[in-house]
């Protein structure tokens, strides 16, 4: 498709450039106008064609891209709301477990250390994530303990954990490392002994079970998920913040019970962000769940997708570019063979147009060339008689004065063959300097019988004080010669024809040609200048007179104008430039 549009181009280019510098075609195109024709076609066409295109694109994009928001966003909030279900069934789960143990045993049982390493056995069988079993009384003193670390006789009083287990009758921890020092969640039941005074069942998580329970959710490298306290410090280990105990930037957002996703970054890389603020029915925790996942991660499908559109759309403009440049270029040269051939037409007429006035004005040279004529034939046979009819010479100077009567007819003859020839030969004639009073002179000479004839009066009005003309004398001349004729066609016996010249300024003269004809219906005055358009009866006229008269003024560089009245009369105005550089018209 590529070589055919520039075969085509390769065809307009050179063909146009073989002719453009022909006098009759310079009227119609010149480069430049082809060229911005080609371009804005172009230009039009690729704007109209790709922009539809282009906003269903965007418009695409747009809807897919809240639509994968969207998506992200409820992907998150479900992950949220399934881990956080998760880590709080985790500690309700083995709350439920203490409460149950506290509530079934009693203060007596649960103090015998080898009832509560049974029971911290049944726990890990049953649920797991429990390190070990203590029971404190009020003063903080741990009076049992089962488990793996030494901590008998440790006294908790004033441990936070303990203090804030006082004021609730269930509790549950952050992470902290204690005596042990290893971080570990404290879950702690508040019931009562006997003689109405409190103690206290605690039981220790490791953080590893939480830990593989939360890791169990990743859905991918992209995805981040732990646990943070209301001071935004990590409760569990995170890939984007380091370890535990690490003070996060995060936004601590107020306390809701609903799961909430929002946009955000971390390190300069868009994440979607969900939380969500961990609970019990009985009691809440100090975690908060976050779940980071990186867009681009997550987006990967919907980049494959759009670079698949991208490829499509891209692909879809350049065939329509080069549909268009075809189309384009084509239609161009389409329309250059068109003007060509109109050109030549329109040559073809002008010139017809030509001869046709001409033909117009062998009337007018007939009646001049008839009475030469007339003497010629007359004198030459009584020359004749004189010496056929009569025996004795005649005298010199009568002969003398017959034969120069011929002579005269014969001059007068070869004076209007003279001008007629001359007339014709200026339609072929370039710039030059001329006068305008000969040019209408010569034109005029040949109505002169005609116009004694009809009886109509013809006056010309061209000041001496006018300049001559450097114009195309041979375009001036036809110019006159179509509104002369036309004048003349239009004109009764009795009517008048006027032709008046004035010098506007050094540079532009205004010549006047007004008849007192039948003038120009109104609705036509608008249609003189289209071609093949006539008023004249039994297709007497071609209709190309003026349009082409129209045409040649403007070759010129002038402008024509014409007012007429139904009844009354015609007149045209044309006003033409003193002198016009060859080039300068076409």
């Amino acid at each position: 498709m590529i070589k055919k549009i520039q075969a085509s181009i390769k065809n307009i280019w050179p063909e146009f450039h073989k002719h453009k510098q022909n006098d009759h075609l310079k009227s119609f195109y010149t480069f430049t106008d082809y060229w911005h024709l080609w371009t804005m076609s172009i230009f039009v066409l690729a704007v109209t064609a790709l922009s539809p295109l282009c906003i269903v694109t965007l418009i695409h994009y747009q809807l897919i891209q809240k639509s994968v928001d969207s998506e992200l966003n409820l992907r998150t909030e479900r992950l949220t709301s399934n881990a956080k279900r998760s880590v709080a069934f985790f500690m309700e789960e083995r709350l439920d477990a203490l409460i149950f143990t506290v509530n079934e045993m009693g203060y007596e049982q649960l103090t015998e250390n080898d009832k509560l390493a049974e029971i911290l056995k049944n726990l890990k069988l049953g649920f797991g994530g429990v390190s070990d079993l203590s029971v404190f009384d009020e003063d903080g003193s741990q009076v049992a303990y089962a488990g793996p670390f030494n901590l008998k006789g440790k006294n908790y009083k004033c441990q936070p954990w303990f203090l804030q287990s006082l004021k609730k009758k269930y509790f549950i921890s952050e992470v902290f490392t204690g005596y042990r020092d290893i971080p570990h969640i404290i879950i702690a039941v508040k019931s009562i002994k006997p003689d109405k005074s409190f103690f206290i069942l605690r039981a220790t998580l490791d953080t590893e079970r939480l830990m593989k329970t939360l890791t169990s959710y990743k859905t991918g490298d992209h995805t981040d998920i732990f646990l943070i306290n209301h001071k935004g410090i990590l409760q569990t280990p995170s890939t984007n913040y380091g370890n535990i105990f690490t003070q996060t930037d995060l936004e601590i957002f107020n306390y809701s019970s609903n799961t909430e996703v929002t946009m955000s970054t971390c390190q300069k890389v868009p994440v979607i962000l969900g939380h969500s603020f961990i609970s019990t029915d009985m009691v809440d925790t100090p975690f908060i769940l976050m779940v980071q996942k990186k867009k681009a991660g997550m987006m990967h499908i919907w980049l494959k997708l759009r670079r698949n559109i991208n490829w499509t759309v891209g692909i879809s403009v350049v065939l329509i570019v080069l549909v268009i440049t075809f189309a384009s270029t084509f239609m161009t040269n389409r329309l250059y063979l068109i003007d060509k051939a109109k050109a030549e037409a329109m040559l073809q007429m002008e010139q017809n147009q030509q001869l046709a006035a001409i033909g117009q004005l062998a009337a007018g040279v007939a009646h001049e060339i008839n009475n030469p004529l007339a003497v010629i034939n007359q004198t030459a046979g009584y020359v004749k008689d004189l010496y056929s009819f009569k025996d004795e010479p005649r005298s010199d100077a009568e002969i003398i004065e017959n034969i120069d009567s011929i002579l005269e007819a014969v001059d007068r003859c070869g004076t209007i063959t003279q001008q007629l020839l001359g007339f014709v030969r200026q339609f072929d004639i370039k710039i030059k300097k001329i006068s305008l009073q000969k040019i209408v002179s010569d034109v005029l000479s040949f109505h002169k019988k005609e116009a004694e004839y009809r009886g109509i009066k013809v006056t010309v009005s061209i000041p001496d004080t006018i300049s001559d003309m450097e114009t195309d004398s041979g375009k001036l001349q036809q110019i006159l010669v179509n509104i002369i004729n036309n004048a003349f066609q239009a004109l009764d016996e009795g009517c008048c024809l006027d032709i008046i010249a004035s010098q506007i300024d050094t540079r532009t003269i205004e010549l006047v040609i007004q008849d007192t004809g039948c003038g120009i219906p109104e609705d036509n005055l608008s249609k003189i200048n289209e071609p093949f358009f006539s008023t004249k009866q039994d297709q007497m006229g071609t209709g190309l007179g003026l349009s082409i008269t129209y045409g040649l003024v403007k070759k010129l560089g002038g402008n024509i104008f014409v007012q007429s009245t139904e009844g009354v009369g015609t007149s045209f105005t044309i006003t033409l430039p003193v002198k016009i550089q060859e080039g300068e018209f076409s």
